[in-house]
């Protein structure tokens, strides 16, 4: 296991713009200001981990675990090319003496779909949605399995550090690109909270047309200072947020069951579908795991399902 030099926390949740709104209000009210400026990311539906450098050299990472201990899962984390192990020098920004980068490890869709596909030719059984084949990848104990599975990775912030000054969050996360770490290309400045409703419906269009998938977008106070001011309440940033997309959703019609073999020799019923695009994916089987709630719908072949 590992401990985290600073907490990780998790985020409070909104579903709809009125929430945003809320959030919004009672920040200004906290802070005492009329107006915050904000930085608006898209959220990647993958793992939280946290990433340590020492002297621009990557040494160790783990996951999110319960935000205070996680898994170290360094020597997986190295198999990530996109990843790199040493940061790049810039004339910007001074390589830290210690640095802890916290980030998302993700899977893309298209090679989700592949790896589901070359796991049921071996007669494995598929990953349910590209978040957990990300995080079955990434604590594997074998690293030369994780080596073999399309693992990505964006950085988004940073926690204890030493040797660097910033102020804000926006300028954190140039710092991260200018080091050559991967950030996310879609993460914007919003200047106000009109301009985050604006982000979160943009965003919220373009789901589909991602090559991964996201659950929604992350608001977060640019100014640093103001971060502190706000602290947080439990074990939720009150300077952040966390706005959730409606579920996707969509309708089907079963084909055929089909009998899956699992490793250990279990028998699990398959729904094959017409193949139906759900969030971005295309599905066209589902596992009926599920014995109770299958008899309940009484699912059978030909009938309509909402997937």
């Amino acid at each position: 296991s590992f401990n985290h030099p600073s907490p990780m926390f998790s985020l409070a949740n909104a579903f709809s713009n009125e929430e945003i709104i809320e959030f919004d209000s009672r920040i200004k009210r906290l802070a005492g200001v009329d107006n915050i400026s904000y930085i608006a990311e898209p959220k990647l539906d993958g793992l939280a981990v946290n990433l340590i450098f020492e002297n621009g050299i990557f040494k160790k990472g783990a996951t999110r675990g319960d935000g205070t201990t996680g898994e170290d899962v360094t020597k997986n984390l190295r198999t990530i090319s996109s990843l790199p192990l040493k940061m790049k020098h810039s004339k910007d920004y001074f390589i830290p003496s210690f640095i802890e980068i916290r980030g998302e490890v993700y899977i893309e869709k298209k090679p989700f779909l592949k790896l589901n596909t070359r796991r049921t030719e071996e007669g494995e059984e598929p990953f349910a949605n590209p978040r957990n084949a990300a995080a079955g990848s990434l604590r594997q104990l074998d690293s030369r399995i994780t080596s073999r599975r399309p693992l990505n990775i964006f950085l988004y912030g940073i926690g204890n550090v030493e040797g660097v000054d910033f102020s804000t969050h926006w300028e954190a996360l140039q710092m991260l690109s200018g080091w050559g770490l991967p950030v996310n290309q879609y993460i914007e400045q919003a200047k106000d909270m009109n301009a985050c409703i604006k982000y979160f419906e943009r965003i919220g269009a373009m789901r589909e047309e991602l090559p991964y998938e996201i659950d929604g977008i992350v608001l977060k106070v640019d100014s640093l200072d103001l971060q502190k001011k706000l602290g947080n309440v439990s074990r939720n940033p009150r300077w952040a947020l966390a706005c959730k997309f409606p579920a996707a959703q969509a309708t089907t019609i079963v084909k055929g069951i089909a009998v899956g073999v699992g490793r250990m020799g279990t028998l699990t019923p398959v729904a094959i579908m017409e193949p139906v695009n759900v969030g971005g994916v295309m599905v066209s089987r589902a596992t009926m795991h599920n014995e109770d709630e299958v008899l309940k719908k009484d699912v059978r072949v030909g009938d309509t399902v909402v997937i």
